[in-house]
């Protein structure tokens, strides 16, 4: 783009500064009172001056603020890219961490369904234990009572016996006579020698 020579600038200002004082100054323009020309010249003089002022910092400051300016941009630009960058990351970041989350709670639910059936398991276990156990207590209970049942009978049974044989022995003589005795030695002799 070509840039317009510094006298057609100049040219622009002044015009543009009468135009301004044409507008705001319709009293100014007139001369009429003799006693108005100190102001129409103070303010015609404050409009040069201006004109004056941006002639020279567009002359002369036009560069370093071009330059100030394209630099401060550059510098919001990297600005920008950085941020952006560290966004990114940080949502990269998150997604990883979101990852990881959904990671631990699929496996913080298979390791509590692992726990919970590993648990069940352990329990029928040890409810098929206490069967199996309380079925061999009852089992050794029966027979340890079977056997102290046989005990009593026979201890009963020997009791009956030995108070029959006293009974008998008390009873017999008085009621055993010889011709009793004699059969029972013939009993006793016959069988002997018949074996």
């Amino acid at each position: 783009m070509r840039h317009p020579k510094p006298i057609v600038l100049c040219g622009c200002w002044l015009s543009a500064i009468l135009i301004a004082l044409f507008i705001s100054g319709p009293d100014a323009l007139a001369a009429e009172n003799a006693e108005n020309w100190r102001t129409t010249y103070d303010l015609v003089m404050r409009w040069v001056n201006f004109a004056i002022i941006v002639i020279l910092l567009v002359k002369f400051a036009k560069t370093p603020l071009k330059n100030f300016l394209s630099d401060r941009k550059g510098q919001i630009e990297r600005n920008i890219k950085s941020y952006e960058q560290q966004k990114e990351e940080i949502e990269e970041k998150i997604a990883e961490n979101q990852k990881m989350l959904a990671d631990s709670m699929i496996r913080f639910e298979k390791t509590k369904q692992t726990i919970i059936e590993t648990g069940e398991r352990k329990k029928q276990q040890i409810i098929e234990d206490a069967r199996q156990e309380s079925r061999v207590l009852l089992e050794a209970t029966q027979h340890k009572i079977e056997h102290q049942i046989r005990e009593a009978r026979n201890t009963i049974r020997l009791e009956l016996i030995e108070s029959a044989i006293a009974l008998a022995e008390k009873r017999l003589p008085a009621e055993i006579t010889a011709a009793d005795e004699q059969k029972l030695t013939d009993l006793f002799l016959a069988k002997a020698a018949g074996t």
